[in-house]
């Protein structure tokens, strides 16, 4: 099944959720607990799996491993399908997560990614916003946002705002947000979460 890609200005169209507000938190490794000893691959890269203080109660969950970033959002978040999901090039995590909340709750957040998209040169790279819903228990990737999109924040808040409370990381599938001419098949790893 191919991913569902939204014009930047469709996306754009619906009304916004006057309710929703956004409280930010800092992604600092450095300031993470290692939860697994370090590994290193045949290529010299070293690997683990390391937790977060999120907002709140959230744990933030992140792992490395073949120069890719994993990242979930929750308790026992190990277990969730984001965990499961990355990009197909090589890429990076910021610094800084957006936590989107309705009445003081997190429903999403967004977090600015940095990806490799010519495996000959991974130098060559985009930045995209991955919109994160956060279930119960669970957590997934709900949509990307080109970061060189115009207006691309407030187009990752309103993908957030508007979809989170009825997608299922059981059952749908994410969508691209991307201007005209940037191909998005094949740009997302293990982005389905069907058992």
């Amino acid at each position: 099944m191919r991913p569902l890609v939204l014009p930047l200005l469709l996306a754009l169209a619906t009304p916004a959720a006057a309710a929703n507000t956004s409280t930010y938190t800092d992604f600092k490794l450095d300031a993470c607990q290692r939860v697994t000893p370090e590994t290193s691959g045949e290529d010299g890269e070293s690997s683990g799996v390391f937790e977060c203080k999120g907002y709140g109660q959230y744990v933030v969950t992140f792992a490395e491993g073949d120069l890719r970033s994993f990242v979930s959002f929750g308790t026992e978040s190990a277990d969730h399908c984001s965990f499961r999901q990355t990009f197909s090039g090589f890429n990076s995590v910021g610094q800084k997560i957006e936590w989107r909340l309705k009445d003081g709750n997190p429903l999403a957040t967004i977090f600015r990614w940095t990806v490799s998209y010519d495996s000959a040169d991974s130098a060559k790279t985009k930045t995209w916003l991955v919109v994160t819903k956060l279930e119960d228990s669970n957590s997934c990737h709900m949509g990307y946002v080109e970061g060189a999109s115009p207006n691309a924040n407030a187009a990752a808040q309103k993908l957030a705002d508007d979809f989170a409370e009825d997608f299922s990381c059981k059952t749908s599938k994410p969508v691209f947000i991307a201007n005209i001419g940037t191909a998005t098949d094949g740009i997302a790893a293990n982005d389905g979460c069907a058992q």
